[in-house]
């Protein structure tokens, strides 16, 4: 009886092997989402980094169900904004997958500030710099890119398209969402208000260049606010985690998980409020 029911069992095996593997469906795909920016973006202080704010807004179907959306994350930890105009921006525009991105968020800048540079309004104009390429890249127009040199092919030499063009020379749509920062409770009384005061100058200038934009109708470029809606809120940042902080210029001012929700949540408010 053994050797016949092993046999059994492993021909039944065998039999389903085959319909496991095909088992799972690959739909067609009418959206693609893309996170930019730095490690606020790559998911830095969430535990695991995959609940941070871009994976949750994937996960979570904010920008459409899953099975239909693509889906890349390319923020990196310590990115600044040269790395999100100078190298992001270009691998986004230059390549040429089937669907062509539809949403992309962005949060960058921070990492400049900290590594001290200290001009808030260039930071936020290469910011800019980096929607405005991806969304004017190739129309002719320099002033379309507030001053950036337009991405090329680095085989063709010619601009990539811009994420408003599709193949036929058609117009698509974008959407792009920009973050300002959440406020940061330092302890220091004084540290406190010197980086509030440059928190609220970022948003300032943030908003400024944002609005310079050349918008391609069909398109859009909003600012996700998570400054004003983080005042008085706890438990937001790791700077009130244990290992946090160490000294005045020594803490940690990423999201933790209720941060990273925080800052999703105001992404789909933000989306969601859109005509």
């Amino acid at each position: 009886m053994k050797p016949r029911l092993t046999f059994t069992l492993s021909f039944l095996a065998l039999l389903l092997v085959p319909a496991l593997a095909f088992a799972q469906v690959n739909f067609t795909k009418h959206s693609y989402y893309v996170g930019m920016g730095d490690s606020v973006a790559a998911g830095e202080g969430a535990m695991p980094v995959t609940d941070g704010y871009v994976y949750r807004l994937y996960s979570e179907s904010a920008f459409g169900k899953v099975k239909e959306m693509d889906f890349a994350n390319i923020g990196v930890r310590g990115g600044r904004s040269w790395d999100l105009r100078d190298h992001q921006a270009p691998q986004v525009l230059c390549a040429e997958p089937e669907q062509r991105p539809t949403v992309v968020t962005i949060t960058a800048g921070a990492n400049d500030f900290f590594l001290g540079d200290q001009d808030l309004n260039e930071i936020t104009k290469r910011v800019a710099q980096a929607v405005a390429l991806l969304l004017n890249n190739d129309d002719g127009d320099p002033s379309h890119l507030l001053g950036a040199t337009p991405v090329l092919d680095p085989v063709t030499g010619k601009p990539c398209r811009a994420l408003t063009r599709n193949r036929d020379n058609g117009p698509m749509n974008v959407t792009i969402l920009v973050s300002n920062y959440y406020r940061l409770p330092h302890p220091d009384p004084y540290w406190f208000q010197v980086l509030d005061i440059a928190l609220q100058a970022y948003n300032s200038y943030l908003g400024t260049w944002l609005g310079q934009i050349h918008v391609p109708t069909g398109s859009r470029v909003e600012v996700v606010d998570l400054y004003t809606p983080s005042l008085g809120r706890q438990g937001l940042v790791t700077i009130q985690r244990r290992l946090g902080y160490n000294a005045p210029l020594d803490f940690d001012f990423h999201p933790t998980n209720l941060g990273h929700a925080f800052i999703a949540g105001e992404f789909k408010k933000v989306w969601n409020s859109l005509p």
